[in-house]
């Protein structure tokens, strides 16, 4: 009887476990989302948006300082590993949290949708550093790693 009793308790506790763990894995995963867009290199598009008042690097093909265009040179920066991001024809919709170059280069300037999940506030701002300090110490140039 006692056995039997000790036996009923831990079957409980086992089967509450399961449950518990199944309700705690639910609740870690992400809430998935679908988004559209074309796929950006985001330091060209942003650094072009910049310079000319337009999305115009926004596409695979970007315009160039002093007007030559260069082909195919979201592909490129984006297999340089250049921080990616998604457009949606008026502005960037979200900044990819990673770039799997080999993946994400074949689509540059396409468009696509992409599933995922936002892992914060949903509106992000993108910001090309140009120079950085610390405190008020002297001002140093960076270098965002460019293919051109």
């Amino acid at each position: 009887m006692k056995r039997s009793r000790t036996l009923t308790i831990a079957t409980i506790l086992a089967i509450s476990c399961l449950i518990a763990g199944a309700v705690f894995a639910t609740q870690m995963t992400p809430d998935m989302k679908t988004i559209k867009g074309s796929v950006i290199d985001l330091t060209c598009a942003s650094k072009g948006h910049a310079m000319m008042g337009n999305w115009m690097n926004a596409k695979d093909d970007h315009m160039m300082e002093g007007g030559k265009e260069q082909k195919g040179c979201g592909t490129m920066c984006l297999k340089g590993a250049q921080p990616a991001g998604l457009f949606d024809g008026k502005t960037v919709n979200a900044v990819f949290a990673c770039n799997p170059s080999a993946t994400l280069s074949a689509y540059s300037g396409k468009q696509v949708e992409v599933q995922g999940f936002w892992a914060g506030e949903k509106s992000v701002q993108t910001f090309v550093p140009m120079k950085i300090r610390e405190g008020s110490g002297t001002w140093k140039d960076v270098q965002c790693a460019t293919m051109h």
